[in-house]
């Protein structure tokens, strides 16, 4: 839930840039607000101490997080190809997508996984 807005952020950079509402420049300046926001995020739970019976969630909630940084650096690599001309950019946007849903799919499990562990309580 914490990441739902800069994912909403980065899908609707991603519209602007593919439709030339911005420029690649424009949108890797973007990015670097969202990374250091989602960075901001894993390091907070990263400093979190959970119950041993939470170990588990908590580990596949980092590693959520993981993926989803994942998909940023390699977006900004993908704008950082399209500045420089280089070709296999296409490639790069790809991975992004395919991120983006393997950390939708994750987080709506996680999501789904964390409100049973609230109502437990």
């Amino acid at each position: 839930q914490d990441t739902g807005m800069q994912m909403l952020s980065l899908r609707g950079l991603m519209k602007q840039e593919s439709s030339n509402q911005i420029g690649a420049h424009q949108a890797n300046r973007k990015l670097d607000v969202l990374r250091r926001d989602v960075e901001e995020t894993f390091n907070v739970y990263e400093k979190m101490n959970p119950p041993s019976p939470c170990l588990p969630l908590y580990h596949r909630v980092l590693n959520g997080l993981i993926v989803f940084f994942d998909s940023l650096v390699t977006y900004s690599e993908y704008l950082q190809e399209i500045e420089e001309k280089n070709e296999v950019f296409q490639e790069k946007k790809e991975n992004v997508r395919d991120n983006l849903l393997r950390y939708q799919d994750i987080s709506l499990k996680l999501s789904k996984e964390v409100d049973r562990y609230l109502y437990k309580k």
